[in-house]
């Protein structure tokens, strides 16, 4: 796990919407870093490597390498997904142009502060422009204009800049590579141009935004993007309001089960209903938070009254872990060979995160399933069935059903002609 600064630019999108949040995060112990995070390390690691030392990720594949979460193979996937960006990277920079892989930047030139910094993924610089680029190995499209994270990098890049007295491009590109995308066939290239005029304003906005977490009441503003992974979501009271007020429930502590109850749905408006639906994904948000927040401090010896922890359904395994002594202690309690033994298929979500060993010399590699197999495993060797129907936001990305064929028909004139009475 990486040290970030404190107003990092990969947390930008929580502290520039939500300043409280800065002050509430630090309560919590860091987390560690899941295995999206750790695979996205692997490939800006495989990048490096190959803008520093050599433009063809396909040589990488087969090799050990090393960063900060440890050692990985380069798989033919992963050098896929990489050469898309060195191939990118390479249209970009002509003769003469300077490419920077894994640039620490930090603006306190311009913002004065030291809390700022950030690692740029690339850096394109030519006479005629500054490119930023951010490389993301996810499946969620990122758009690059009015991205918080570049922004920063940006912002970064042209202070280290002014501060050595280098001449700065007046074009100023900002993009995000995921090459993921192409499996939703998409490019998955974005970019986005400003002037250097207009970055300034960007930076003095940015200076504003870090100005305002310094204070010691600084307010706690709940929304999507800044709350899905904030460490205090569980314990936010901003949250918890506007995931009620949202769902047309006044927050009150004595009243709010009671109000959520007396709402009938079938006496609800439609416009009560799109109401409760699209503020849904925050009420859960808060539910689960608030969950995870009570399990933690009961975990740390804390009472909260009304409340307990429980433990769930447990399951019942063999008290012989060897399976086969358990089968012969079975087989003389009189169960027959083909009641003792079943086999099943593994499912189509078991076989997609599938991982398995497999030996190359005396080393073991962790294999599963490459990018090109998943596509070949959806588009040839499983049927999809129609998932339950379910009411959602109109925001919603999912293509909406038709439940009726109503108004597929217009009404039947009634002056038809006589043939036809």
């Amino acid at each position: 796990m990486t040290t970030h600064s404190n107003l990092s630019p990969s947390k930008r999108v929580r502290w520039a919407l939500c300043p409280g949040s800065i002050r509430e995060e630090a309560k919590y112990p860091p987390k560690p870093s899941d295995p999206a995070a750790v695979d996205g390390t692997h490939s800006h690691t495989l990048l490096e490597k190959c803008i520093n030392y050599c433009n063809d990720a396909t040589k990488y594949i087969g090799m050990v390498l090393k960063d900060h979460e440890g050692e990985f193979v380069v798989d033919a996937d992963r050098a896929e997904r990489v050469q898309l960006a060195v191939e990118y990277i390479e249209s970009r920079a002509g003769d003469g142009d300077v490419v920077i892989a894994e640039r620490k930047v930090n603006p306190v030139a311009l913002s004065g502060r030291n809390d700022l910094s950030g690692t740029v993924d690339v850096t394109i610089l030519s006479s005629a422009s500054l490119e930023i680029i951010d490389y993301k190995d996810g499946m969620s499209p990122v758009g690059a204009a009015d991205n918080h994270q570049v922004e920063q990098y940006a912002f970064g890049v042209i202070s280290e800049m002014q501060a050595e007295g280098l001449k700065i491009p007046e074009t100023i590109v900002m993009t995000i590579i995921q090459p993921k995308l192409r499996m939703k066939g998409m490019r998955g290239i974005d970019s986005h141009t400003v002037t250097l005029a207009e970055m300034a304003i960007i930076g003095d906005k940015i200076k504003r935004e870090a100005a305002a977490t310094d204070a010691p009441d600084a307010p706690l503003v709940a929304g999507d993007k800044q709350c899905k992974y904030c460490a205090h979501a569980g314990a936010c009271t901003a949250l918890s309001v506007k995931a009620l007020n949202d769902a047309g429930i006044a927050f009150a502590a004595i009243d709010v089960t009671t109000q959520a109850a007396a709402k009938e749905p079938t006496q609800m408006t439609d416009q009560q209903l799109r109401e409760i639906i699209e503020s849904a994904p925050l009420l859960r948000q808060m539910i689960e938070g608030a969950e995870a927040e009570a399990l933690r401090r009961l975990e740390s010896g804390k009472t909260i009254e009304g409340i307990k922890a429980v433990r769930g359904r447990g399951s019942r395994a063999w008290a012989v872990d060897d399976n086969e002594q358990m089968a012969e202690k079975l087989k003389k309690m009189g169960l027959p060979k083909d009641v003792i033994w079943t086999s099943k298929l593994i499912s189509v979500a078991q076989v997609e995160t599938a991982t398995w060993t497999k030996k190359k010399g005396d080393e073991e590699i962790k294999m599963q399933l490459s990018d090109r197999q998943l596509k070949t495993l959806k588009s040839e060797y499983t049927k999809t069935t129609e998932g339950k129907i379910s009411v959602a936001s109109a925001s919603d990305p999912r293509p909406a059903v038709t439940l009726s064929v109503a108004p597929m028909f217009t009404a039947v004139p009634s002056d038809l002609p006589s043939f036809l009475l």
